[in-house]
């Protein structure tokens, strides 16, 4: 009884204690801007959370906290274990919620690169009626929806404040990362270096990008199958985790209390985890 106890007051100071000084960390990386702060806080802006790098840093580190403590609890783990488990739990919530952020960034990339065209051929149309580059892409943040309204007011903002037009795209290339968005900031600089129709050029950009994305398509609709079976392949040993729990309760207790079940559950975890970047980078094809 007193070690249970004990074991609880540990697990409790520790998820308490380590989520305030998670908070003064980063507290102190912001006043000092540090580079990683600034870039977790420039992929927070782009997956379109709304809250600073220190709450979500805290959260992230109080959910695994708290998972660590009600795995402890359920699992009767001693003390060393329980120690030990801390640091993997952490590990693993910090990777999850780092792809969940990922994954909100290459989405509204995506819905930018889906807009790009549309946003292009009002661009040339608005060139071709004589109106100057900045003119027609206030016409797109008029006309058109985020995130590419809110990416193209940015670029307008930073031209009127004195950044150079192909300066302000290749800020916009940068963070919309992609193919597309390189060749519109590398068609710009050389069109302002060399001249030309700008008109043309865009139609032209616009054109090709359409190919492109058909492309895209066809490709996401040809792996689609594979896609499903790695999603099948990733969850079945969960879904076998749970079965044996649920069927086998004297095979799950030994997994959950003992020292041996718990070197198992870690090598499958990690199995799992090599398992899901390998079939991601099998099936992720560039164009």
């Amino acid at each position: 009884m007193v070690a249970a106890l004990t074991s609880i007051f540990i697990g409790v100071f520790l998820a308490f204690g380590g989520s305030i000084a998670c908070y003064i960390v980063v507290n102190g990386m912001i006043a000092r801007e540090h580079p990683r702060v600034t870039k977790a806080a420039s992929l927070l802006e782009l997956a379109g959370i709304g809250r600073p790098v220190d709450v979500v840093a805290t959260v992230i580190f109080a959910t695994g906290a708290l998972l660590w403590f009600f795995t402890v609890i359920v699992a009767h783990l001693s003390l060393v274990p329980e120690l030990l488990a801390l640091p993997l739990f952490e590990a693993a919530v910090f990777y999850a919620a780092s792809f969940w952020i990922k994954r909100r960034v290459a989405q509204r990339r995506s819905r930018f690169l889906d807009q790009l065209e549309m946003a292009l051929r009002l661009m040339s149309g608005g060139v071709r009626i004589g109106l100057s580059l900045p003119q027609a892409m206030a016409h797109i943040v008029e006309e058109m929806t985020d995130p590419a309204r809110l990416e193209f007011r940015r670029v307008v903002t930073q031209t009127r404040v004195g950044v150079s037009m192909p300066d302000a795209f290749d800020s916009l290339a940068e963070r919309m990362a992609g193919n597309e968005t390189l060749m519109l900031a590398r068609v710009i600089r050389v069109q302002r270096q060399t001249g030309g129709s700008l008109s043309l050029i865009l139609d032209h950009l616009a054109e090709t990008i359409k190919e492109r994305r058909q492309i895209q398509r066809k490709i996401s609709a040809l792996t689609a199958e594979g896609r499903i079976g790695a999603l099948v392949l990733e969850a079945l040993p969960v879904g076998v985790s749970f079965f044996v729990l649920v069927m086998e309760p004297p095979m799950g207790k030994a997994l959950m209390s003992t020292l041996i079940g718990h070197a198992v559950l870690a090598v499958a975890m990690a199995l799992e985890l090599m398992a899901i970047y390998s079939l991601n980078k099998m099936l992720k094809v560039n164009v």
